[in-house]
C-alpha cells in the first residue's frame, strides 16, 4: 500500500518499523532510516532492506506462518507496541506457572512464612504484578503514575512512553518555530557583536537546543523506539543539561534575544511568535510532564530499570557554559578573532596618537590646569628683535605693544626672527663649541628644507609690502579672529589681502613645526633607546652624521650636545635645545595666527579619549580582559627649552582660548 498523505505515511512507516525482526534485520533498518528524515523515503528504504533480507534468508513455511521466528515474535509481529524496547516479552504462563522461587520454599518450609512474606511486600500478587514497594517495576510504575510519561503493561512489565511525552515535542505550530529558528539562526551569526561571552554562549547553547528539540517532532510521530530516540537526541539532552546548570539562562535570554530581532526588519514584525517559541522552549521543565522527565522515561523504557534525572546528568558528564570566550562555530570565531586584532590595532594606533599629543602638548606648550595656553615667551622675542633690528625711535614701549597687539605687524616680526636667529641652524653649516674653541658643522643637508627657507622669505616680502603700502591700516587679533571664522574680510579690500597673508603664514608655522617635530621625535626615541643600553651601531653612528632626509625612524640630532655660537640670543645653547626651541615657537605661532591643523592637535586628545574608552569597552566585551597596550618606543619627556618669566602681558585678545 503506497500512502497518500503524510499523516497516512507516518502511520505505514511505525507500522513497518514495528514489524517483528531479527536482531542482525533491525540493525539494517535502524541503519536505513538514519539517510533521510523524510517520511516516504523511509518507507521505501525499509521495503527494500526488508526485500533484500527476506530474499537472502528465505525460510520455510508450514501452515502460513513463519517457522523460522519464535511464537513469541510472531505474537508482538501480530500485535505491536509503539516505544517498547527491542526486549522479548517473557512467555505468558499459565496460572499454575505463577510460582516464584521463594514461593516454592515457602511450601516447603511454612515455619518461616511470617519472616520472608513483609521481605516480600505482596507475595503472589506482588510476583504477579511487579514486585514489592522496593522492586524496580514498582519504583517504574510509581514514576510513570507520577509524571504522567510511560503506560505500564500487563503485570507492569512492559512499560512504553506514554502519548503525554508526544504532545511535548509537538507542541509548537509551524508560523511558531520556523520564526523562532531563524530568529536564533542570526542571534548564532550576528550576536556575538553585541553580547558578552557568556550572553551569547547561553543563547547560542538555547539555539542549539532548540533546533535540536523541534527536530524529534518526526521521530516521536515515527513511533520509534526508545533506544533509537535516545541515540538520536543525545546532543539535545546535553544542550538542555547545559542550559538547565544556569539558572539565569530564561532571564538572559529574554532581557537579550529581542535585541537581535529588532536589528533585522524582516524579524521584527515575527517577534511576538519568535517569543512565544521561546517561551514555550524555556517553560518545558513547567510543563506536565517536564521535559527532564520524558528524557527520563526514555531511559527507563529503552533500559527496564529505573533511573532518575541526577543520575543521567552525572553520566552524561556536559560541560558548563563558558562565561569568558566565545563557543561558537569556526567561522564566527574566525570573525571575532579579525575584531579582536582590528581593535587592538586601533587601540594601539590611537593610544600612540594620544601619546604624541600629550608629548606635543607638554614638550611645545605651556597650559595651565584650566587649559589656558600661556604667550608669554613671545615679550622675550618682540623685546630681543627690536632690541637688534629697530632704531632707537621705534624701541618704546607704545611701538612694541603696537606689535604685540597687531595680528599683521606681530607676524611680519615673528618671521624676521626666524631669518635671523634660527635658519642657519637648518640652511648650512652651524659654528659649534665654545668662543675660544669651536668649528663650523654641518647638521642638516643643504636644500633639504629649501621649500620651507622659500616661503618664509616669501611671506616676509608680503607682509613687509602690506605694511609698507598701508602704515596706518589698524587690525586687531580680535577683528582677525571674527573675519577668520566668518568670512567677512573677501568684502574689504585690505582686509582681504592681509587676512589671507596670515592664513598662509599659520598653515606655514604649522607644517614647519610638524617637520621639525619628526627629527626632534627621532631624537628622543634614540635617547630612550640609548638609556635602555639597546643602541645599535647604526643609532649610534647618527650622532655626528648629517640629516640627509625627515622621515621616522630613531636618530639622533647631530652634535646635539654641542654648544651654538652666535651673536644671537640662541648662543650657548646646546644644539638639542635650539631645535626644539625652534619646534616650540613654530607651533605657537600657528595657534597664535590659528592654523586649523595645529589648533586640532592641542584638542583632538578629548576625541581620542572618548574613542579610547568605547574600544576598551569592546575589546572587554569580546575578550573579557583588560587591553595591554604594546609598549611603544616613544616616550614622554620634560620640557628642555627655556623658561620665560615676563610680567608684560601679551595682547592676543581670543587667542588664548581653551586647548
Amino acid at each position: 500500500m503506497t500512502p497518500v498523505s503524510r499523516t497516512e505515511a507516518h502511520r505505514v512507516f511505525a507500522d513497518l518499523y514495528r514489524k517483528t525482526r531479527t536482531p542482525e534485520h533491525q540493525q539494517l533498518i535502524d541503519e536505513a532510516i538514519l539517510k533521510s528524515n523524510d517520511v516516504f523515503i523511509r518507507i521505501d528504504l525499509i521495503r527494500k532492506v526488508d526485500e533484500d533480507y527476506e530474499s537472502k534468508n528465505k525460510p520455510k513455511k508450514e501452515d502460513g506462518r513463519d517457522r523460522g521466528l519464535p511464537e513469541r515474535e510472531q505474537t508482538r509481529r501480530e500485535n505491536p507496541k509503539p516505544y517498547v524496547t527491542s526486549t522479548p516479552d517473557p512467555k505468558p504462563k499459565r496460572s499454575s506457572d505463577l510460582v516464584t522461587i521463594d514461593s516454592a520454599k515457602q511450601k516447603q518450609n511454612p515455619a518461616k512464612k511470617r519472616v520472608i512474606e513483609p521481605r516480600q511486600g505482596g507475595g503472589l500478587l506482588a510476583g504477579l504484578f511487579g514486585g514489592g514497594a522496593g522492586s524496580v517495576n514498582n519504583s517504574i510504575s510509581k514514576f510513570g503514575k507520577d509524571t504522567g510519561t510511560i503506560d505500564i503493561g500487563l503485570f507492569g512489565r512492559n512499560p512504553t512512553i506514554s502519548n503525554n511525552v508526544e504532545k511535548l515535542f509537538r507542541g509548537m505550530k509551524e508560523d511558531v518555530l520556523i520564526p523562532t529558528i531563524q530568529a536564533l539562526r542570526v542571534s548564532e551569526q550576528q550576536g556575538w557583536r553585541i553580547w558578552t561571552p557568556l550572553v551569547y554562549n547561553i543563547i547560542n547553547n538555547f539555539n542549539k537546543f532548540y533546533n535540536a528539540f523541534a527536530s524529534l517532532d518526526a521521530l516521536i510521530l515515527d513511533k520509534i523506539s526508545a533506544d533509537i530516540f535516545l541515540e538520536r537526541s543525545l546532543k539535545m539532552q546535553m544542550f538542555y543539561v547545559r542550559f538547565l546548570q544556569r539558572n539565569d539562562a530564561s532571564d538572559i535570554i529574554l532581557s537579550n534575544l529581542p535585541d537581535i530581532v529588532k536589528m533585522d526588519d524582516k524579524l521584527t514584525p515575527k517577534l511576538s511568535k519568535i517569543m512565544e517559541g521561546v517561551n514555550y522552549a524555556l517553560n518545558l521543565e513547567n510543563t506536565k510532564p517536564k521535559l527532564s522527565e520524558a528524557i527520563t522515561a526514555f531511559y527507563i523504557v529503552a533500559k527496564k530499570k529505573m533511573f532518575t534525572w541526577p543520575e543521567i546528568v552525572a553520566d552524561l558528564r556536559v560541560p558548563a557554559i563558558q562565561e569568558h570566550k566565545f563557543q561558537a562555530a569556526r567561522e564566527i570565531q574566525k570573525e571575532v578573532e579579525i575584531t579582536v586584532a582590528k581593535l587592538s590595532d586601533d587601540i594601539n594606533t590611537r593610544s600612540f596618537k594620544k601619546e604624541e599629543l600629550q608629548n606635543l602638548r607638554s614638550r611645545y606648550f605651556s597650559i595651565d590646569d584650566k587649559g589656558k595656553i600661556s604667550f608669554d615667551f613671545l615679550n622675550v622675542v618682540v623685546d630681543d628683535f627690536m632690541a637688534h633690528h629697530m632704531p632707537e625711535s621705534a624701541k618704546s614701549q607704545t611701538v612694541k605693544n603696537s606689535y604685540k597687539s597687531q595680528p599683521h605687524r606681530l607676524v611680519y616680526l615673528l618671521l624676521r626672527d626666524l631669518q635671523t636667529v634660527y635658519i642657519n641652524l637648518i640652511e648650512g653649516y652651524v659654528r659649534l663649541g665654545d668662543k675660544n674653541q669651536n668649528q663650523e658643522l654641518l647638521l642638516i643637508q643643504p636644500g633639504l628644507f629649501r621649500n620651507e627657507i622659500d616661503q618664509l622669505n616669501s611671506l616676509v616680502r608680503t607682509i613687509d609690502n602690506f605694511n609698507k603700502k598701508f602704515p596706518s591700516f589698524q587690525y586687531s587679533f580680535q577683528q582677525y579672529g571674527m573675519d577668520y571664522s566668518t568670512g567677512n574680510a573677501a568684502n574689504d579690500q585690505i582686509a582681504g589681502t592681509i587676512v589671507q597673508a596670515l592664513q598662509e603664514a599659520s598653515e606655514f608655522f604649522g607644517s614647519f613645526a610638524g617637520k621639525l617635530n619628526i627629527i626632534v621625535e627621532n631624537h628622543l626615541m634614540a635617547q630612550v633607546t640609548e638609556s635602555k643600553g639597546k643602541t645599535n651601531d647604526k643609532i649610534a653612528s647618527t650622532k655626528d652624521k648629517v640629516i640627509e632626509e625627515v622621515k621616522i625612524a630613531q636618530r639622533f640630532i647631530p652634535h646635539f650636545d654641542k654648544s651654538v655660537v652666535a651673536k644671537e640670543r640662541i648662543n650657548g645653547m646646546k644644539v638639542e635645545d635650539v631645535f626644539i626651541q625652534f619646534t616650540r615657537y613654530l607651533y605657537n605661532y600657528a595657534v597664535i595666527f590659528k592654523d586649523p591643523a595645529t589648533t586640532s592637535k592641542l584638542t583632538a586628545h578629548r576625541k581620542i579619549e572618548q574613542e579610547l574608552i568605547k574600544l576598551n569597552k569592546e575589546y572587554e566585551r569580546l575578550t573579557y580582559s583588560t587591553f595591554h597596550k604594546e609598549t611603544g618606543s616613544n616616550s614622554e619627556n620634560s620640557e628642555s627649552s627655556e623658561n620665560q618669566n615676563t610680567s608684560d602681558p601679551i595682547d592676543l585678545s581670543d587667542t588664548e582660548g581653551e586647548s
